[in-house]
């Protein structure tokens, strides 16, 4: 979140062919075939744990290691569970008005590339102020509140669109910019002690899995939270 240009890990159309496949194949699981969702995120939580394994032993030893695997592996099954149950929490709406789908799952996601996409695009070409230039040399103050922003109006317009209850979308909007923004500088200290550009290179262009989900593991718990406080009746879920 607020980047600032740096060298690509493949060319340009590589890049963006490969982050459109992601996409698609994320919302494919979430829209099309709703059983695919959980065997995504069971490979994507395995496929991160071994990088962020990867990473642990190139940056810790003894003790410290052991406790870097172990919290590894509760901070990625906190996030991944939370997108699980996101995609089923329209369970039960069946009575309300369509569209049927995991809103919040998808809400998740929309919040965290609209951070990331709008961080990107103003830190490239507006950023000056580096906010960690120690863990994440990139990051920058314009871009960063880019992304704060960005997500904000993206969870109360998502809201508005789908009839999410507000207090719901009030909590997503106020904490998952902040938490996209923290999740994205956990990975890149990791990265910065093991001395490593990425997870990994599973995806050209974009690095490891994650590299691209390093902010959705701090959103979506974000987000389980608002629909958790959100009013209990099916209305507005």
């Amino acid at each position: 979140m607020g980047r600032t240009p740096r060298a690509p890990s493949g060319n340009a159309a590589t890049r963006i062919v490969a982050g459109a496949a992601y996409g698609l194949v994320v919302l494919f699981s979430l829209f099309l075939f709703h059983p695919a969702w959980i065997p995504l995120l069971v490979v994507a939580g395995v496929i991160a744990y071994l990088e962020l394994a990867r990473l642990a032993r190139r940056a810790f030893e003894g003790t410290a290691r052991l406790v870097a695997l172990v919290a590894g592996a509760l901070y990625l099954a906190g996030g991944l569970g939370a997108l699980a149950q996101l995609q089923f929490a329209w369970a039960g709406e069946l009575s309300t008005a369509p569209p049927h789908f995991g809103r919040w799952a998808l809400l998740a996601l929309a919040v965290t590339w609209a951070a990331d996409i709008a961080a990107y695009a103003v830190g490239t070409r507006f950023g000056r102020r580096r906010i960690a230039p120690r863990v994440s040399p990139g990051k920058t103050l314009e871009g960063t509140i880019a992304g704060l922003v960005a997500a904000a109006l993206v969870a109360v317009a998502f809201g508005a669109v789908y009839g999410l209850a507000p207090a719901g979308v009030a909590v997503v909007a106020l904490l998952a910019g902040p938490a996209a923004l923290a999740g994205d500088l956990l990975e890149s200290m990791l990265k910065r002690a093991a001395g490593a550009k990425d997870s990994g290179g599973i995806i050209p262009g974009h690095g490891g899995v994650l590299d691209r989900i390093d902010s959705l593991l701090l959103v979506a718990p974000v987000v389980y939270l608002g629909f958790v406080i959100a009013p209990s009746g099916m209305m507005g879920r």
